[in-house]
């Protein structure tokens, strides 16, 4: 009996242990994931929009701002804006969903809900708070501290004119360390990896700094920029360069974005952040939100991270399989 217990505890320890490999590239947001914008706390953003889905946990103003133009018709079957706390909203639109709050609401006529016509409308405001903000956002800084923790596979380098370049070859994931200093005195932002896969680049610092810089990559052979994607362009790129960048600033508690396109997804659980005069092509998930009085606030475009999710490899079920069948031959001795 004992020989069976301990040759199973053998088998849990691997099994287990193939399991942590196995989960160690598996990056995604969780229920997150579903929202262009997370905020764990409290958000106050004017003159801007969110082209997907909204969460805030905390309250929630929002002055002449738009939310889910780029999402499906839900038919009123979607919550495209959720709310913890209080919600506070004049002259804007939730195109395509409902919106929902858990605590007390300012919402005026000057709030539609319809994409073309008032007289259609797609959603509707509805009180309650579906989402437990609280297990979200622990999970997300799990996540957080752990892809900080994988060892860097891929190489930067800032030359002495501020261009910051960042090489890999996986054709998977290519995990990269940089700090925010080196974010800091970046005028030329260079992502040279296979176009195929995905880009973990984390950021150490409490105090990151986004700002003033173009984000360039690596297309056959050739460094290209990635086209500017804002509230006034007729042009829209489809993704391929900036939907598996991810930025993990898993030690900033102060975040800055301002005159610059972020191409690619941000993770900062710990930041509260402040996001003016500039858009991101990915999503966007933080501690707090907001703008500066007089200046527009950030706009978070519709280009949400593909997550990485790896199946069990092969090797490691035949593995699991054979120590079990050793087990079982144990067990019948």
């Amino acid at each position: 009996m004992l020989t069976s217990k301990k040759y199973l505890c053998q088998v849990l320890l691997v099994f287990s242990f193939f399991t942590a490999e196995s989960q160690a590239y598996r990056l995604d947001f969780g229920a997150a994931g579903a929202f262009d914008a997370f905020v764990f706390g409290d958000m106050d953003a004017a003159q801007s929009d969110v082209e997907g889905r909204l969460a805030v946990g905390g309250n929630l103003t929002l002055n002449n701002y738009a939310i889910g133009k780029l999402l499906d018709n839900s038919h009123g079957t979607r919550d495209d804006l959720v709310v913890g706390g209080d919600l506070t909203f004049h002259n804007g639109r939730v195109y395509n969903g409902n919106a929902r709050s858990g605590g007390v609401v300012t919402l005026d006529n000057t709030v539609g809900f319809y994409s073309t016509s008032p007289a259609s409308p797609n959603g509707a405001y509805i009180s309650g708070n579906p989402l437990d903000f609280n297990s979200i956002e622990q999970q997300l800084k799990q996540s957080s501290l752990r892809w900080s923790n994988l060892a860097t596979t891929a190489v930067s380098d800032m030359n002495n004119y501020g261009q910051l370049t960042l090489s890999g070859v996986n054709l998977d994931v290519n995990v990269f360390s940089i700090t925010a200093d080196e974010l800091a005195r970046t005028n030329k932002f260079t992502l040279d990896i296979p176009i195929q896969s995905h880009a973990l680049i984390n950021v150490s610092g409490t105090n990151v700094n986004l700002s003033g810089f173009g984000f360039y990559r690596s297309v056959n052979n050739n460094i290209v920029r990635i086209l500017d994607n804002d509230v006034n362009s007729t042009i829209r790129h489809d993704g391929t360069l900036t939907q598996k960048v991810l930025f993990n600033l898993f030690q900033a508690t102060n975040l800055g974005i301002n005159g610059i396109g972020i191409k690619g997804s941000i993770l900062a659980p710990l930041a509260d952040s402040v996001f003016y005069d500039g858009h991101i092509d990915g999503q966007l998930i933080v501690n707090s939100l907001r703008g500066v009085t007089g200046q527009l606030s950030g706009q978070v475009n519709h280009y949400q991270f593909i997550a990485v999710i790896p199946a069990p490899s092969t090797l490691i079920l035949f593995s699991i399989g054979g120590l079990f069948l050793l087990l079982r031959a144990r067990t019948v001795a």
